[in-house]
């Protein structure tokens, strides 16, 4: 399959012009009306664009091939289904949901694409590679990232959009995977004397309280886990506050640090009570080394702790890469990214699954608790990269 865009003062022009030189063969994927924007805008009328698909073998077929999509559906009886006609009925459900896909994907792409563009500008030669590369782009992909997933089908001249989308799909995931943390001491069902010491750590904002409530709800409602909780987020007003009403929902204890040295008092007092004890640390910035160093001796108070660090998908590439260097160099840590639900760009998730070596726990996508985080999943990820709603 091909794509080719058609541009004039109205729907019926450019449907009649795609129609002239494509015939009946084509597939609309979308018909849009495009404002000009900047400086140009005072000079250059609105126009209607026309995507279409086309086969290139078959664009002078007689309409006959299109009825034939018809008369399967109109044989089919609810009482005397051959597997044939099965077979090809269920062909037809998968095209017509492949087109209204690939429609979604183009009116979400082509949102960053200029009028002035043309094709010598283009990275990939063949359409539908390029496609997906401004996709992924869209979605905050790197470059560099996207050139290696695209790498297996580069020079690919076959324009056979499933056969495309597998290869990148199955490379997506192949990056993602080797990100997911699949050994997580949360989620063992270990009998210990002591509790272990969960540490969530994180700027200012990444909500830090609100995915410890989620964690915690999930072991004491699921899976009759005790959990105690520990802060020394004595700087944010109401930070307290509001987790000794999620542990008060939840029948738990809170104890607050002011100094270092109140840390492993407090733990004496919860570790023989609780299967976890849960810190939550004050959001502090990743530039000030005076924070960073609080933050240091800190951990060096708690014994064996599973770390966990909480960062906002809504930030950029660069600001997450940054934060996770600061706190790689005097800890180990898995990753949280909360709000997903939040941002156009969860490509910095697969950006970040490519450049560290860290590895990624869970996503929370939503306020709800305990409702709104999942185990990281790669294969999630990779079908919202790629058009779909994450669900």
């Amino acid at each position: 399959m091909k794509i080719k865009k058609y541009q004039g003062e109205t729907e019926e022009q450019v449907i009649e012009m795609a129609k002239e030189e494509l015939g009946n063969d084509a597939i609309v994927l979308s018909i849009k009306k495009i404002t000009p924007t900047g400086i140009f805008s005072i000079i250059k009328k609105p126009y209607i664009e026309l995507t279409a698909s086309y086969d290139e073998n078959k664009v002078k077929i007689e309409e006959k091939s299109k009825s034939f999509f018809a008369d399967i559906k109109g044989k089919v009886s609810s009482n005397n289904l051959d597997d044939k006609l099965k077979e090809k009925d269920n062909t037809i459900q998968r095209l017509e949901k492949r087109i209204v896909e690939l429609e979604t994907y183009l009116e979400k792409a082509m949102k960053s694409l200029s009028l002035e563009k043309g094709a010598n500008t283009n990275k990939y030669k063949n359409q539908l590679v390029q496609f997906i590369y401004e996709m992924l782009i869209s979605k905050g992909v790197n470059q560099a990232v996207c050139t290696e997933i695209l790498a297996p089908v580069d020079k690919e001249e076959n324009q056979n959009i499933d056969l495309i989308v597998k290869v990148v799909y199955n490379k997506i995931i192949e990056i993602l995977e080797k990100a997911a943390c699949k050994d997580l001491f949360i989620e063992q069902d270990i009998k210990n004397t002591e509790a272990k010491n969960i540490v969530f750590l994180g700027t200012t904002g990444v909500g830090k309280t609100t995915t410890i409530a989620k964690l915690s709800s999930d072991l004491i409602m699921n899976k009759n886990k005790k959990v105690g909780f520990i802060t020394s987020d004595t700087y944010r007003i109401a930070a307290v506050e509001q987790l000794k009403v999620y542990a008060e929902i939840l029948g738990s204890q809170v104890e607050v640090v002011y100094t270092i040295n109140d840390v492993k008092e407090k733990i004496n007092k919860l570790k023989h009570i609780n299967d976890y004890i849960f810190f939550d640390t004050a959001g502090r910035s990743h530039k000030n080394e005076k924070n960073m160093e609080e933050i240091k001796q800190l951990l060096n108070e708690i014994d064996n702790p599973e770390i966990y660090l909480v960062i906002s998908s809504t930030n950029n590439f660069e600001d997450i890469e940054n934060i996770i260097n600061t706190y790689s160099k005097f800890s180990k840590f898995n990753i949280i990214f909360t709000k997903i639900d939040e941002t156009d760009t969860i490509g910095t998730i697969l950006n970040i699954a490519h450049k560290t070596n860290n590895k990624i726990a869970y996503v929370t996508v939503g306020q709800n608790v305990p409702a709104d985080i999942e185990k990281f999943s790669g294969e999630k990820i990779a079908k919202v990269l790629l058009g779909s709603m994450y669900k």
